[in-house]
Protein backbone atom coordinates (compact mmCIF):
# COMPACT_ATOMS: atom_id res chain seq x y z
CA UNK A 1 0.00 0.00 0.00
CA UNK A 2 2.76 2.18 -0.15
CA UNK A 3 2.02 3.84 -4.22
CA UNK A 4 -0.74 5.41 -1.70
CA UNK A 5 1.26 7.42 -0.07
CA UNK A 6 2.52 8.95 -3.54
CA UNK A 7 -1.04 9.88 -4.83
CA UNK A 8 -0.65 14.08 -5.16
CA UNK A 9 -2.84 16.80 -5.98
CA UNK A 10 -2.09 16.64 -9.60
CA UNK A 11 -3.19 12.96 -9.74
CA UNK A 12 -7.15 13.85 -9.02
CA UNK A 13 -7.02 17.01 -10.51
CA UNK A 14 -5.64 15.70 -13.73
CA UNK A 15 -8.37 12.35 -13.76
CA UNK A 16 -11.61 15.83 -12.99
CA UNK A 17 -9.73 17.56 -15.89
CA UNK A 18 -9.97 14.11 -18.06
CA UNK A 19 -13.71 13.90 -16.82
CA UNK A 20 -14.32 17.62 -18.21
CA UNK A 21 -12.21 17.06 -21.83
CA UNK A 22 -15.13 13.91 -22.26
CA UNK A 23 -17.82 16.01 -21.40
CA UNK A 24 -17.06 18.59 -24.23
CA UNK A 25 -16.63 15.70 -26.42
CA UNK A 26 -19.79 14.78 -25.36
CA UNK A 27 -21.17 18.27 -27.07
CA UNK A 28 -19.85 17.19 -30.29
CA UNK A 29 -20.50 13.13 -30.83
CA UNK A 30 -21.61 10.49 -29.43
CA UNK A 31 -19.73 6.76 -27.95
CA UNK A 32 -21.92 4.73 -26.17
CA UNK A 33 -19.45 3.45 -23.89
CA UNK A 34 -17.45 6.52 -22.77
CA UNK A 35 -20.54 7.21 -20.33
CA UNK A 36 -18.42 4.49 -18.25
CA UNK A 37 -15.16 6.02 -18.54
CA UNK A 38 -15.72 9.20 -17.67
CA UNK A 39 -17.76 8.19 -14.66
CA UNK A 40 -14.91 5.90 -13.81
CA UNK A 41 -12.37 8.86 -14.38
CA UNK A 42 -14.53 10.35 -11.88
CA UNK A 43 -14.57 7.81 -9.37
CA UNK A 44 -10.74 7.43 -9.56
CA UNK A 45 -10.41 10.58 -9.33
CA UNK A 46 -12.63 10.70 -5.95
CA UNK A 47 -10.66 7.63 -4.48
CA UNK A 48 -7.08 9.29 -5.18
CA UNK A 49 -9.05 12.70 -3.51
CA UNK A 50 -10.06 10.92 -0.15
CA UNK A 51 -6.88 9.13 0.08
CA UNK A 52 -5.01 12.35 -0.13
CA UNK A 53 -7.20 14.29 2.13
CA UNK A 54 -6.82 11.75 4.52
CA UNK A 55 -3.27 9.69 4.23
CA UNK A 56 -1.55 12.56 2.75
CA UNK A 57 -2.27 15.78 4.51
CA UNK A 58 -0.67 17.87 6.50
CA UNK A 59 -1.71 17.05 10.39
CA UNK A 60 -4.49 19.92 9.59
CA UNK A 61 -5.66 19.35 5.90
CA UNK A 62 -8.22 16.63 6.31
CA UNK A 63 -9.87 18.41 8.87
CA UNK A 64 -10.21 21.75 6.69
CA UNK A 65 -7.23 23.26 9.14
CA UNK A 66 -6.37 25.80 6.14
CA UNK A 67 -7.55 27.38 2.55
CA UNK A 68 -5.60 24.52 0.70
CA UNK A 69 -7.58 21.45 3.37
CA UNK A 70 -10.60 23.96 2.97
CA UNK A 71 -10.81 23.84 -0.83
CA UNK A 72 -9.94 20.79 -1.09
CA UNK A 73 -12.91 19.39 0.93
CA UNK A 74 -15.36 21.07 -1.02
CA UNK A 75 -14.05 19.77 -3.99
CA UNK A 76 -14.25 16.59 -2.72
CA UNK A 77 -18.10 17.07 -1.92
CA UNK A 78 -18.38 18.84 -5.46
CA UNK A 79 -16.57 15.39 -7.15
CA UNK A 80 -19.20 13.46 -4.73
CA UNK A 81 -21.95 15.82 -6.14
CA UNK A 82 -21.16 15.09 -9.86
CA UNK A 83 -21.03 11.43 -9.50
CA UNK A 84 -24.31 11.42 -8.41
CA UNK A 85 -26.05 13.51 -10.72
CA UNK A 86 -24.44 11.57 -13.39
CA UNK A 87 -26.04 8.61 -12.09
CA UNK A 88 -29.30 10.15 -12.02
CA UNK A 89 -29.43 12.00 -14.95
CA UNK A 90 -27.03 10.21 -17.25
CA UNK A 91 -27.78 12.14 -21.29
CA UNK A 92 -27.32 15.05 -19.66
CA UNK A 93 -23.93 17.87 -19.72
CA UNK A 94 -24.76 19.43 -16.55
CA UNK A 95 -20.69 18.38 -16.15
CA UNK A 96 -19.99 20.68 -18.51
CA UNK A 97 -20.65 23.63 -15.39
CA UNK A 98 -20.02 21.54 -12.67
CA UNK A 99 -16.05 20.30 -13.32
CA UNK A 100 -14.88 23.78 -14.02
CA UNK A 101 -16.10 24.80 -10.20
CA UNK A 102 -14.41 21.61 -8.77
CA UNK A 103 -11.51 22.00 -10.40
CA UNK A 104 -11.72 26.37 -9.68
CA UNK A 105 -11.68 24.69 -5.84
CA UNK A 106 -8.18 22.44 -6.35
CA UNK A 107 -6.45 25.85 -8.27
CA UNK A 108 -8.20 28.17 -5.50
CA UNK A 109 -6.56 26.00 -2.66
CA UNK A 110 -3.41 24.77 -4.60
CA UNK A 111 -2.51 29.40 -4.70
CA UNK A 112 -3.48 30.14 -1.41
CA UNK A 113 -1.43 26.68 0.20
CA UNK A 114 -1.11 26.74 3.73
CA UNK A 115 -2.11 29.84 4.79
CA UNK A 116 -4.07 30.86 7.45
CA UNK A 117 -3.25 27.13 9.61
CA UNK A 118 -5.69 26.79 12.28
CA UNK A 119 -4.46 25.35 15.78
CA UNK A 120 -5.12 21.51 15.55
CA UNK A 121 -6.07 21.54 19.34
CA UNK A 122 -9.43 23.04 18.40
CA UNK A 123 -10.14 19.92 16.02
CA UNK A 124 -10.90 17.84 19.22
CA UNK A 125 -13.37 20.30 20.23
CA UNK A 126 -17.28 18.89 19.54
CA UNK A 127 -18.53 22.00 19.19
CA UNK A 128 -15.60 23.11 16.80
CA UNK A 129 -16.33 19.84 14.34
CA UNK A 130 -20.44 20.68 14.09
CA UNK A 131 -19.21 24.50 13.52
CA UNK A 132 -16.16 23.66 10.86
CA UNK A 133 -18.56 20.43 9.15
CA UNK A 134 -21.18 22.31 9.04
CA UNK A 135 -20.00 25.45 7.32
CA UNK A 136 -18.41 23.43 5.02
CA UNK A 137 -21.33 21.52 4.09
CA UNK A 138 -23.01 24.72 3.82
CA UNK A 139 -20.86 26.10 1.84
CA UNK A 140 -20.52 23.25 -1.27
CA UNK A 141 -23.91 23.29 -1.39
CA UNK A 142 -24.26 26.81 -2.03
CA UNK A 143 -21.87 26.47 -4.57
CA UNK A 144 -23.69 23.24 -6.22
CA UNK A 145 -26.90 25.35 -6.12
CA UNK A 146 -25.40 28.19 -7.76
CA UNK A 147 -24.54 25.49 -10.60
CA UNK A 148 -28.34 24.37 -10.87
CA UNK A 149 -29.21 28.18 -11.05
CA UNK A 150 -26.80 28.92 -14.16
CA UNK A 151 -27.89 25.56 -15.40
CA UNK A 152 -31.08 26.90 -15.39
CA UNK A 153 -31.06 30.34 -16.75
CA UNK A 154 -29.17 29.02 -19.69
CA UNK A 155 -31.47 26.37 -20.63
CA UNK A 156 -34.59 28.50 -20.41
CA UNK A 157 -33.12 30.97 -22.68
CA UNK A 158 -32.09 28.29 -24.89
CA UNK A 159 -36.02 27.23 -25.46
CA UNK A 160 -37.41 30.65 -25.00
CA UNK A 161 -35.25 31.52 -28.23
CA UNK A 162 -36.14 28.48 -29.55
CA UNK A 163 -32.57 27.62 -30.27
CA UNK A 164 -31.54 24.54 -32.36
CA UNK A 165 -31.56 21.75 -30.34
CA UNK A 166 -28.79 19.24 -30.41
CA UNK A 167 -29.09 15.78 -29.48
CA UNK A 168 -26.02 15.88 -27.61
CA UNK A 169 -26.01 18.79 -25.87
CA UNK A 170 -28.82 18.00 -23.29
CA UNK A 171 -29.57 19.32 -19.46
CA UNK A 172 -32.30 18.45 -17.13
CA UNK A 173 -35.03 19.44 -17.55
CA UNK A 174 -36.47 22.93 -15.62
CA UNK A 175 -38.79 21.38 -13.27
CA UNK A 176 -35.52 19.19 -11.74
CA UNK A 177 -33.20 22.29 -11.91
CA UNK A 178 -35.97 24.41 -10.15
CA UNK A 179 -36.53 21.96 -7.07
CA UNK A 180 -32.52 21.22 -7.20
CA UNK A 181 -31.71 24.95 -6.29
CA UNK A 182 -34.65 24.87 -3.89
CA UNK A 183 -33.64 22.20 -2.21
CA UNK A 184 -30.13 23.72 -1.92
CA UNK A 185 -31.37 26.98 -0.31
CA UNK A 186 -33.06 25.00 2.43
CA UNK A 187 -30.60 22.66 3.03
CA UNK A 188 -27.56 25.01 2.91
CA UNK A 189 -29.54 27.94 5.04
CA UNK A 190 -30.03 25.05 7.84
CA UNK A 191 -26.49 23.88 7.81
CA UNK A 192 -24.93 27.37 7.74
CA UNK A 193 -27.67 27.97 10.47
CA UNK A 194 -26.32 25.34 12.66
CA UNK A 195 -22.60 26.52 11.80
CA UNK A 196 -23.59 30.16 13.12
CA UNK A 197 -25.23 28.71 16.46
CA UNK A 198 -22.29 26.45 16.93
CA UNK A 199 -19.90 29.60 16.39
CA UNK A 200 -21.63 32.00 18.87
CA UNK A 201 -21.48 28.86 21.28
CA UNK A 202 -17.54 28.38 20.94
CA UNK A 203 -17.68 32.14 21.48
CA UNK A 204 -19.29 32.32 24.70
CA UNK A 205 -17.95 29.25 25.84
CA UNK A 206 -14.53 30.58 25.11
CA UNK A 207 -15.38 34.27 26.76
CA UNK A 208 -16.86 32.85 30.01
CA UNK A 209 -13.60 30.02 30.70
CA UNK A 210 -11.08 32.24 29.95
CA UNK A 211 -10.32 35.80 31.17
CA UNK A 212 -6.58 36.28 29.58
CA UNK A 213 -6.23 38.77 26.98
CA UNK A 214 -5.23 36.20 24.23
CA UNK A 215 -8.33 33.41 25.63
CA UNK A 216 -9.27 32.93 21.80
CA UNK A 217 -12.12 34.61 21.88
CA UNK A 218 -13.75 36.80 18.81
CA UNK A 219 -14.89 40.61 19.54
CA UNK A 220 -18.67 40.32 18.40
CA UNK A 221 -17.68 43.39 16.11
CA UNK A 222 -15.29 41.42 14.06
CA UNK A 223 -16.34 41.51 10.43
CA UNK A 224 -15.99 37.53 10.04
CA UNK A 225 -19.57 37.44 12.75
CA UNK A 226 -21.59 39.73 11.49
CA UNK A 227 -20.70 39.05 8.01
CA UNK A 228 -21.44 35.51 8.64
CA UNK A 229 -24.71 36.47 9.85
CA UNK A 230 -25.71 38.82 6.67
CA UNK A 231 -24.91 35.91 4.79
CA UNK A 232 -27.59 33.86 7.04
CA UNK A 233 -29.56 36.10 6.98
CA UNK A 234 -30.09 36.76 3.24
CA UNK A 235 -30.65 32.56 3.02
CA UNK A 236 -32.96 32.93 5.59
CA UNK A 237 -34.81 35.80 4.17
CA UNK A 238 -34.67 34.02 0.99
CA UNK A 239 -36.22 30.61 1.61
CA UNK A 240 -38.66 31.76 4.05
CA UNK A 241 -39.62 34.17 0.57
CA UNK A 242 -39.57 31.37 -1.69
CA UNK A 243 -41.85 28.77 0.38
CA UNK A 244 -44.30 30.90 1.16
CA UNK A 245 -44.62 33.55 -1.67
CA UNK A 246 -45.25 30.75 -4.78
CA UNK A 247 -44.70 33.30 -7.70
CA UNK A 248 -41.00 33.43 -6.16
CA UNK A 249 -40.86 30.04 -7.06
CA UNK A 250 -42.11 30.29 -10.64
CA UNK A 251 -39.73 30.99 -13.82
CA UNK A 252 -36.12 31.80 -13.21
CA UNK A 253 -36.45 33.68 -9.65
CA UNK A 254 -35.77 30.45 -7.77
CA UNK A 255 -32.29 30.59 -10.17
CA UNK A 256 -31.13 34.24 -9.43
CA UNK A 257 -31.72 33.71 -5.82
CA UNK A 258 -29.62 31.05 -5.60
CA UNK A 259 -26.87 32.63 -7.66
CA UNK A 260 -27.05 36.04 -5.48
CA UNK A 261 -26.49 33.56 -2.50
CA UNK A 262 -23.73 31.84 -4.01
CA UNK A 263 -22.03 35.79 -4.64
CA UNK A 264 -23.06 36.79 -1.08
CA UNK A 265 -20.78 33.57 -0.48
CA UNK A 266 -17.76 34.66 -2.61
CA UNK A 267 -18.24 37.95 -0.57
CA UNK A 268 -18.05 36.37 3.08
CA UNK A 269 -15.37 34.07 2.30
CA UNK A 270 -12.85 37.39 0.71
CA UNK A 271 -14.00 38.92 4.16
CA UNK A 272 -12.85 35.80 5.80
CA UNK A 273 -9.76 35.99 4.15
CA UNK A 274 -9.07 39.52 4.43
CA UNK A 275 -9.81 39.79 8.07
CA UNK A 276 -8.59 35.76 8.82
CA UNK A 277 -10.59 33.33 10.11
CA UNK A 278 -11.58 33.36 13.81
CA UNK A 279 -9.03 36.08 14.46
CA UNK A 280 -8.73 36.72 18.10
CA UNK A 281 -9.95 40.34 19.26
CA UNK A 282 -6.36 41.03 20.10
CA UNK A 283 -4.72 40.21 16.71
CA UNK A 284 -3.35 43.47 14.78
CA UNK A 285 -4.97 44.99 12.00
CA UNK A 286 -3.60 44.67 7.95
CA UNK A 287 -2.16 48.23 9.05
CA UNK A 288 -0.02 47.50 12.32
CA UNK A 289 0.81 44.17 10.51
CA UNK A 290 2.23 46.39 7.51
CA UNK A 291 3.89 48.50 10.24
CA UNK A 292 5.27 45.81 12.09
CA UNK A 293 7.43 44.24 9.35
CA UNK A 294 8.65 47.77 8.11
CA UNK A 295 9.32 48.36 12.44
CA UNK A 296 10.74 44.76 13.73
CA UNK A 297 11.29 46.21 17.13
CA UNK A 298 7.23 47.00 17.52
CA UNK A 299 6.38 43.50 16.66
CA UNK A 300 3.35 42.50 18.11
CA UNK A 301 1.94 38.69 19.31
CA UNK A 302 -0.87 36.96 17.14
CA UNK A 303 -2.80 34.86 17.92
CA UNK A 304 -5.60 32.87 16.12
CA UNK A 305 -8.02 30.11 17.20
CA UNK A 306 -8.93 26.76 15.06
CA UNK A 307 -11.67 26.83 12.35
CA UNK A 308 -12.91 23.32 13.65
Amino acid sequence: MDWLQNISITCFAASYAVVFVLEISRVFFDVGFRKYVRVGFAVAGLFAHTVFLFLQGKPNLGSTGSWLGWCLATAWILATAYIWISIRQPKSVIGLFLIPLLLGSIGLGVGFGHENQFNPMGAKSTWNMIHGSALLLGTAIVALGFVFGVVYVFQSRRLKHKSPQSKHFRLPSLEWLQKSSEYSLIISTILLAIGLVSGIAINWTHQSENTLPNDGTIAWSNPVIWSSGILFSWLLLVSVFNFFYQPSRQGRKVAYLVIASFLFLLLELAIVWYVGHATTSSEPSVAQRSQTQLNPKKRLRVTRRPIV
